[in-house]
């Protein structure tokens, strides 16, 4: 579960390393969201920009940029209906452009079943 001013990893390979929630789609006044849901926060350590892409049109964000993001991994202990239990290290997200296209081409580590979108799910290596 996460709520409102959480810091959240990005396991993508955009140069925003720790993002911190402020907004919570689905609901007005929501508190608390899970797994496959919507968020947007503010970009809070970010990598500088690395040298292969000076020669392209690539755009960085910036400390204190706003990004829209979908939550793929908590540390909140997921339960499926057979029984099994999965929990995570880390909350992790990956960041979104403007409706939902996926930022970058990259995606690292294990993602659960319970994201429902098919356009993520074909991305990611390994399945639980």
């Amino acid at each position: 579960m996460i709520f409102k001013e959480t810091w959240l990893s990005v396991s993508d390979n955009t140069n925003v390393r720790w993002l911190q929630a402020f907004q919570l789609y689905k609901g007005f006044n929501r508190k608390v969201t899970k797994i496959g849901f919507f968020i947007k926060g503010t970009a809070k350590i970010v990598e500088p920009p690395r040298i292969e892409y000076k020669g392209f049109k690539f755009k960085f964000n910036k400390k204190g940029d706003i990004c829209r993001s979908i939550l793929i991994r908590t540390k909140y202990r997921i339960y499926r209906k057979d029984g099994i239990s999965l929990n995570f290290k880390t909350n992790n997200i990956v960041l979104l452009k403007k409706k939902q296209d996926l930022k970058s081409k990259y995606l690292f580590g294990p993602v659960p079943l319970q994201i429902k979108r098919r356009k993520f799910l074909n991305l990611f290596k390994f399945i639980i």
